[in-house]
């Protein structure tokens, strides 16, 4: 019981942490629009649908094991470790690694 009430805070909190930092990494594209040649653009885009189709996955997601939970909380500690003012690359960097360790 107090296990599931943990998994379900924890996915809640991944939820509410990776639709941050794609929001982040939206607006760090946006910022560096002009600058950005055309194939990064495309790994920015593809990293951004990538974290979009793992939240709606969550979202969907109706029970969690102890051992997903766990996972959650190493991809929440992760999620924190990534700098407010990081660019674009660098949250795309940081969060192929998340979605690696995430699926």
């Amino acid at each position: 019981m107090i296990q599931d009430r943990l998994a379900a805070k924890v996915h809640g909190e991944l939820v509410l942490a990776l639709e941050s930092a794609r929001m982040r990494l939206s607006v760090a594209i946006a910022v560096e629009t002009k600058s950005t040649p055309q194939d990064r653009r495309r790994y920015y885009l593809d990293t951004t649908e990538q974290v979009c189709r793992f939240i709606r996955r969550l979202r969907k997601a109706d029970g969690t094991s102890s051992a997903e939970a766990r996972g959650w909380i190493n991809a929440l500690d992760s999620l924190g470790r990534i700098p407010i003012q990081a660019r674009a690359l660098r949250l795309c960097q940081a969060l192929q690694e998340i979605m690696k360790e995430l699926e």
